[in-house]
C-alpha cells in the first residue's frame, strides 16, 4: 500500500469523524472558558459540545492525570479489583489457546481479507492519533472551544501513557513473534512483544473521542443517536480490525492484541475520569440508561 494513498484515506477518515461531531453546534457560542463545569451534572456527552473544558488544559493537569492514572490501583474498591482480576484472567487464559488461534488464522488467510486488514491497520500507526489530536486542536482554535482542545490533549496523553505501559510490559513479559517462535521470557532486558504496540495506538483514540463526543444524551433525536452509535461502533471496530490484522499477519499472539486493546482503552477511560473528578459521571449515566414508565397498557421500558 502506497503511503500517499494511505495518508489520504487517513486524513479523510479523521476529517469525517471531526465534521460529524462538530456539525450540530457550528453556530453555538462557546461558554466562558474560566468556568469549570460540575464533573457529574455538566459532563459533556453530546456531539460537538461547546462547553468549556472539564479541567484546565495545562501541563499541571497532565501531571495530575498521570498521578490519577498510576495511583489508581491503590484506590480500587472491591468491584474494581474484581474487574481487574477478570480482565487479567482472560488475558492469561488466552495463552492457553494462542497456538490454536494462530494456526486457524494462518490456515484461513485470504488475499482480499489480508488487504482489508492491512488497510485497517492504518489506525494503528502513530500518525493516526497525532492527526486526530491536530484536527481537534484546530477545531478548538477555530471555534474557541477549550473542550475540543482538551480532547486533543487527552488523545496525546493516552498515546504517551499507554505506550509507556506497553514498553514496560514488553520487558516484564517478553514473547517472540509467532513467525519467529513461541518462547516466553520474564524480565527480559531485550524486551519482546507481549503487548501489541499497534493495537495500543489504535485503542488510545477510543475513550477521548467516544466518552467525550459520542455519548448518547436523553434529548438526542433518532438521527443523532444513530450517528453517535455508528461512530462509536466504527471506532471500536476499527481498533478491533487492527488487532485482527496483527494476528492474521502472524505478528502477534491473541493475548498480545487483547492486552494492547485493553491497555489503550482503559488508560483513556481513566484519563477521562481524571478530568471529570472521578468515576461519578459514569455511574450517573448508567443510572439513566434504563427508563421505566407506567401507563394504562402496562410498563414501558426504554434503554438509552
Amino acid at each position: 500500500m502506497r503511503w500517499p494513498r494511505a495518508l489520504q484515506r487517513l486524513a479523510g477518515t479523521v476529517l469525517i469523524v471531526v465534521a460529524v461531531s462538530r456539525a450540530p453546534l457550528l453556530a453555538a457560542e462557546p461558554a466562558d472558558v474560566d468556568t469549570k463545569p460540575d464533573p457529574v451534572e455538566a459532563a459533556p456527552g453530546g456531539i460537538g459540545s461547546a462547553w468549556p473544558s472539564d479541567a484546565p488544559v495545562s501541563w499541571k493537569q497532565v501531571g495530575a492525570d498521570a498521578h490519577y492514572l498510576f495511583a489508581r490501583p491503590a484506590h480500587l474498591d472491591r468491584m474494581g479489583w474484581t474487574k481487574l482480576a477478570v480482565a487479567l484472567g482472560v488475558g492469561a487464559a488466552l495463552y492457553l489457546v494462542r497456538d490454536d488461534v494462530r494456526d486457524y488464522a494462518q490456515r484461513h488467510r485470504d488475499g482480499s481479507v489480508d488487504q482489508l486488514l492491512n488497510d485497517a491497520r492504518l489506525m494503528g500507526r502513530t500518525a493516526t492519533p497525532l492527526l486526530a489530536a491536530g484536527a481537534f486542536y484546530i477545531s478548538g482554535k477555530a471555534r474557541d472551544s477549550q473542550f475540543d482542545k482538551e480532547t486533543a490533549s487527552l488523545i496525546l496523553e493516552n498515546l504517551a501513557f499507554a505506550s509507556a505501559i506497553t514498553g514496560v510490559s514488553q520487558r516484564v513479559l517478553a514473547t517472540e513473534r509467532p513467525r519467529h517462535g513461541d518462547d516466553i521470557d520474564l524480565f527480559s532486558p531485550a524486551g519482546g512483544h507481549s503487548v501489541s504496540g499497534d493495537v495500543t495506538v489504535a485503542a488510545s483514540m477510543l475513550a477521548p473521542v467516544i466518552d467525550r463526543h459520542l455519548q448518547v444524551d436523553a434529548d438526542d433525536g433518532r438521527g443523532v443517536r444513530f450517528w453517535k452509535h455508528f461512530g462509536a461502533v466504527g471506532l471500536y471496530g476499527m481498533a478491533g480490525l487492527v488487532a485482527a490484522q496483527r494476528v492474521n499477519a502472524n505478528a502477534h499472539w491473541l493475548p498480545d492484541v487483547y492486552l494492547g486493546y485493553l491497555n489503550g482503552l482503559c488508560v483513556g477511560r481513566i484519563l477521562v475520569d481524571s478530568r471529570r473528578g472521578g468515576r461519578a459521571w459514569r455511574e450517573e449515566r448508567k443510572a439513566h440508561r434504563v427508563e421505566v414508565q407506567s401507563s394504562l397498557s402496562g410498563l414501558r421500558i426504554t434503554w438509552r
